[in-house]
This record gives structure tokens, sequence and C-alpha cells, in this order.
């Protein structure tokens, strides 16, 4: 027997190489067909991203229905998926899939059972063998807070590896779709002597050829469709019967992928993303507010300053009277008279939710040094991942919180900064996952608000401030 797989991974909303993929995809399986190969589709998560105006506007629907429309078979989640879309809104989503979602590490805190929308193994079988999928997605302890409750991926995998043992009927190939990262999938092949492929993701590595380790395969396609991945794999004579054996190969696997230059040869198709335009569409015709005056993002004061307007947003939406952002996130202005959601998804395009911290004063002015003596550093410092959609770190803007050189004193408010005082402070989730500022976690008490995003945040704040029946003017 031979079989073919096709994979992608972390695909993050980036629909400008979907045609190129697509086709590609439709001209391996016809090639397949007509070889009478079996042959599968695979994703390991990351797939939805609202970073593009589509996937934002259509609340990730567009990927599903392109994911059916590519006719792909197994999929499983990434953080992107399962932390920026609620339990309910995957749900809906993958109600209306034509493929099967694997998960083993995430439980519906709710039931105590997996979500609705997925299995922890699900099995195909092809031309009379046995294949088993387990899906696992990298264990971030902010899940609880979407209503989950997190697994171990290593002791998911073991207990759904002990489910095929106990299983009365025979697994030819067990196959893992791991959004846990490159790290973990070299720990998982040590460890499980039985697994006979990982297909990564998570951390965006690209493996050309594969690598093996131990007496497992990994694969991996990169990110943003890059790169499609295409494993081939045969069954050995008279290795059947080695499910168990640490000491036998079953399979010789080989992997490659093409890249999207590859592709685009193929293809014939230029790059292009036509859904972009046709989610800028959708979003232009969801009207917010209307300002009586521009905002301006590169402006850190004053009543056009767009990131005083989001530190009152975020201020006001957690009943604090201290705010922290910085101007890296704010990436074009806000019009004067008609704001709509597409005028905040391209100023504020970040996965990110609202943290609050509850500092002493003893501790908060540890964090307002922190934060101080980096700025020069990060002002100019490209920043990717961890929910950040910008280029650079930019600048911090502090509401709330005043220097004053006269008595070389902080002051929160009209008062001196009291180091026995207990003060909250609003910021986004963003900081207390990079590594510059370690006092957060220290001494921060953090609390995570979902599901909203920063800009969904300003969105309420300003539709309650500049209602739509409101024309004042300056």
């Amino acid at each position: 027997m031979k079989l073919n797989i096709l994979h992608t991974n972390d695909l993050h909303g980036h629909l400008e190489n979907w045609p190129i993929i697509r086709e590609y995809l439709k001209l391996q399986q016809a090639y397949f067909t007509q070889k009478h190969e079996p042959f599968l589709l695979v994703d390991i998560g990351d797939a939805l991203d609202t970073v593009h105006p589509m996937v934002e506007a259509s609340q990730g629907m567009v990927m599903v229905d392109l994911f059916n429309e590519a006719a792909y078979d197994v999929v499983t989640i990434g953080n992107n998926e399962g932390l920026n879309f609620t339990n309910n809104q995957l749900d809906y989503l993958y109600s209306h899939a034509e493929f099967e979602v694997t998960l083993a590490n995430l439980l519906d805190s709710r039931t105590y059972d997996y979500p609705r929308w997925a299995s922890p193994l699900i099995y195909r079988e092809i031309e009379g063998h046995r294949i088993a999928f387990i899906g696992l997605t990298a264990p971030y302890a902010t899940y609880t807070l979407n209503q989950y409750d997190l697994v171990d991926p290593f002791d998911a995998l073991e207990q759904q590896l002990r489910n095929i043992q106990r299983s009365n009927q025979a697994v030819d190939l067990i196959i893992v779709l791991s959004h846990l990262g490159l790290k973990d999938d070299r720990l998982l092949a040590q460890k499980f002597p039985q697994l006979d492929l990982i297909i990564g993701g998570h951390t965006h590595h690209v493996l050309h050829e594969g690598e093996e380790v131990h007496h497992s395969t990994l694969a991996a396609a990169g990110k943003y469709g890059h790169y499609v991945g295409h494993i081939e794999l045969e069954l050995l004579p008279n290795n059947r019967q080695a499910m168990w054996e640490k000491s036998k190969r079953r399979w010789k696997i080989e992997c490659r992928v093409t890249s999207i230059e590859q592709l685009r040869d193929l293809t014939e198709i230029p790059i292009s993303d036509s859904f972009e335009a046709q989610g800028r569409q959708f979003l232009q015709k969801q009207p917010i507010a209307h300002l009586p005056h521009y905002m301006t993002a590169g402006q850190t004061q004053g009543t056009h300053s767009f990131i005083q307007l989001a530190l009152d947003a975020i201020c006001d939406s957690t009943n604090t009277s201290i705010g922290v952002l910085s101007s890296g996130l704010f990436l074009s202005d806000l019009p004067a008279g008609l704001v709509t959601e597409n005028d905040l998804h391209e100023a504020l395009p970040h996965s990110m939710h609202l943290l609050v911290m509850t500092f002493s004063g003893e501790h908060l002015l540890e964090l307002i040094d922190e934060l101080l003596s980096q700025e020069d550093d990060l002002r100019y410092r490209l920043i990717s991942g961890m929910g950040f959609r910008g280029k650079i770190f930019g600048e911090f803007v502090l509401k709330g919180l005043t220097y004053q050189e006269e008595s070389r004193q902080w002051y929160a408010g009209e008062e001196a900064l009291d180091k026995r005082q207990t003060y909250r402070v609003a910021a986004v989730d963003h900081y207390w996952f990079l590594p510059f500022f370690p006092t957060i976690a220290s001494y921060g008490s953090p609390q995570l608000l979902f599901p909203e995003f920063l800009r969904h945040v300003v969105g309420d704040y300003i539709r309650k401030k500049y209602p739509l029946t409101d024309t004042r003017k300056d």
C-alpha cells in the first residue's frame, strides 16, 4: 500500500497564497486519483486568524468554506482557533465542516468532556488499513478563561495510545497532528515509539525532507502558506503485526515541501488576495460611531490622540484609572465622521485581549521603571507573534500616572504614589506574554478578560461616546 498525505499548517489567514495552494491541491488530488493511489489532506492548526479582514468579517467561516472546497480530511486546532474564538463559535463553525477535527488535550469545562466539535481520536480506513489520527494543541494556561480544561499533551497522547491498544481492531498507522512545536514533537517521538508520523506546526518550522527521531518521522511546512507538505508512505512487507514493537519500522516514509514560488510556477496563478477586498467591503458596511474629529495614531497626547482614546476605552471597560499601551499597536488613524468596523480592524488587527494587573505601589514603581528603562530599546524593535500583528513595539503611553520633576515622585491621579496602597492597571495581554516585563507575572496578579479583543473594546467605547445619531462637529 502507498498513501499520500498533503499537509498545511499555520496559514494564519494568509489567503493571498490560497488560490495557488488550492490549484496545486486539485492538481495533486487528480494525479493521485489517476494513479489509483489513496491520499489525505490535513491541516495542523492556526488556519483561522482574524488579522485577515475576511476571517474577521465572516467570524472564521471563510476558512471552513475553503477547507470544505479543498476537501480536507482531518485537522486539529492551534492556539489561534482555541483562544481567539469561543467554544460556542468553534462549535458553530465546525458544524459546517465536511472534515473532521481531532483534539485530545482540551476538555470543555462546562461538560468535563471533549468539545462537541472535536474527537480525541479519529480513524480512517484506507484499502483495508486502519489509520489513527490524534490531535494535540499548545497548552496555554489561558485556555481556562475560554471554558476549557487543559490536559497535559503527553498524558493525553498516552491515554489515546492506550485506547488504540485496547481496541479490538488492529491499527496500521498512528499519526499525530501536533500544534505543539518542534521541541515537543521531538520529545513525543522519543517518549512514544509507537508513533509512525508526527506532522507539526506552531513554531513555524520547515522540515524540507522530514526528520527522523527514534522510530518516528517528523514533518512540517512552515507558515503562511509559504510551503505545502507532501508525505509518501509505503507499508513495508511482513511488518503489519509490529505495531507495539519498538525495534521495527512498519512504514517507509518520505517527506518533502514545495514552496509557494514553485507552486506559482506549476499553477501559473499570481499571488493576490481577492478575499481581502471582499472582507474590507463587508467590514466597511458595518458603521460603529460618528467621531467629531480624526484620531491620530502617531499622536500620543491631546484630544486627537488615538492612543489616549484607546486608554480611555480600556480603563472604562475594566473600571480602572490607570492604563498602559504602546504606540506600535496603532497602525492607522481613525477618520473624522463615520467610523466602521473596517477602520478599527485596519488600525488594530491584533489578537489581543485586555489585561488587568493589581500591584502594590512599591511594585507598580518597579513596573514603571521596567517599562521606561527599556523604552529606547523597544521603540523601534521589530516584534512578531504573541497576538501582535504590527511591526515595531513603539513607546509606552501612560494614563493616570505622571511624574513630577520638582518632587521627584510619581503620582496616581492627584495623589503621590503610595508604596503600601493597591493599584489596578489596565493593559493588553501582549505585555504579559513578552519576556521583557517579568514584574507583571511576579507581582501583578495578571487577569485576562475574554473574549473581546482590544479593537472590540475600543469599538464599544466609541459606540457609546460618539453614537451614530450624534453628528456634532468641533
